[in-house]
């Protein structure tokens, strides 16, 4: 009798055990799920241009947060947030400014909920170069730069085919012409081309050259194409 009674107080308090084991769980402030940044439960990055831009995320959250900015200089993002139509989220959008410096830029947003942190860090690019001439002209290409000057070049636009065109760079006073073809009439950025360059003088064609460009910027009444860093074109639209 005593082994018996034994045995079933064991099974009794096993019984008892996974009763327990099934029953409804606490809910647990370390639950990720209830806390969303960019729609990640952990960190995230943004890695934009040095463009003028604007960046938006939603949060997440089920508690109260909060956002802090980690060791910069608001000057050149602003943080502004907008509740959503969605329950518990609100829409975040980050203005940048255009980077001219010479160095990457970097931002860090941390939000918080209880316990909880996400990390957002923004690392905005530096400017290219490229960006900083705005005279049309054609640069780092044979014979040296050809740059227009009002008073020494024409310059011109030239359409052909069903979507293609040509810039040309007249200077009458030395009978030289600088063309530039095979481009498409609505260029944008991140579009790229094999481009012909060439030079005519005295009746001569001088240079040929055949790139592979891409168009890097397209802003106001200029389109930038860059095939290296040394050799780039800036053109009117």
């Amino acid at each position: 009798m005593r082994i018996f009674s034994l045995g079933s107080l064991l099974i009794c308090l096993l019984g008892l055990w996974s009763l327990a084991g099934c029953g409804p769980k606490e809910n647990r402030e370390d639950d990720g799920s209830r806390f969303l940044v960019n729609g990640r439960t952990g960190d995230s990055e943004f890695s934009p241009s040095a463009d003028v831009q604007t960046l938006y995320f939603d949060v997440y959250s089920e508690k109260k947060w909060d956002c802090i900015q980690e060791g910069f200089e608001r000057s050149w993002v602003s943080y502004e947030m907008v509740r959503s139509d969605k329950k518990d989220t609100w829409k975040i959008s980050l203005v940048l400014t255009e980077n001219t410096g010479n160095a990457p830029r970097t931002a860090v947003f941390i939000f918080t909920s209880g316990t909880l942190q996400r990390r957002v860090t923004v690392t905005q690019s530096v400017e290219d170069p490229v960006f900083r001439t705005h005279t049309i002209g054609a640069y780092g290409v044979p014979g040296g730069d050809v740059i227009f000057d009002r008073e020494r070049f024409q310059y011109s636009r030239l359409h052909y085919g069903t979507d293609r065109l040509s810039f040309r760079l007249f200077n009458p006073s030395a009978v030289r012409l600088a063309t530039l073809s095979g481009l498409s009439r609505n260029m944008e950025p991140g579009m790229h081309f094999t481009v012909l360059y060439r030079v005519q003088e005295g009746g001569l064609t001088r240079v040929s050259e055949s790139y592979e460009v891409q168009v890097i910027r397209v802003k106001e009444s200029l389109v930038w194409l860059k095939k290296d860093e040394n050799t780039y074109f800036v053109l009117r639209k």
